[in-house]
């Protein structure tokens, strides 16, 4: 679980899921996450980024896969274009390139809007509660009634 204060990396597919995704940006971003993504969702209307240059741009610096590969990167949300089909290959290519290499460097990758929703409840949650973690032992020591 990225903590505050980490850095998310947002790359999303299509005009209409750059427009959806910005309110989680938001709360990420107040939260205290550095956020990293394509001029595209500044275009859409998130300004509070840093730009990176697309996986496709190696030569052009900063680099999606240079934060990828360096580590700098805490959570990836990589939200695919719907409709395939309908896209152009190396957008696919540089789409699976991202959550390939987050897999393999064991960041954890988000992909679709309802999770990367679920997730900022549970990081808004955790800021404001700061709930206590226990061990299933503790827990179940914890209950009045013990079922074994």
């Amino acid at each position: 679980m990225p903590k505050p204060g980490g850095s998310v990396l947002i790359t999303v597919g299509g005009d209409v899921m750059k427009k959806k995704i910005i309110p989680i940006a938001r709360v990420l971003k107040s939260l205290g996450f550095k956020t990293y993504a394509t001029e595209h969702l500044r275009e859409a209307g998130f300004n509070s980024i840093t730009v990176l240059h697309k996986v496709k741009e190696p030569e052009k610096k900063p680099n999606i896969l240079d934060y990828l590969l360096n580590r700098k990167i805490d959570l990836v949300i990589n939200i695919p274009l719907t409709n395939a089909s309908n896209c152009p290959k190396d957008i696919l290519e540089d789409e699976y390139t991202i959550r390939r290499l987050a897999v393999e460097f064991n960041i954890p990758v988000v992909t679709t809007l309802e999770l990367a929703s679920a997730l900022v409840r549970v990081l808004k949650y955790r800021v404001k509660s700061k709930p206590v973690i226990r061990s299933l032992n503790e827990y179940m020591d914890s209950l009045p009634y013990k079922y074994w």
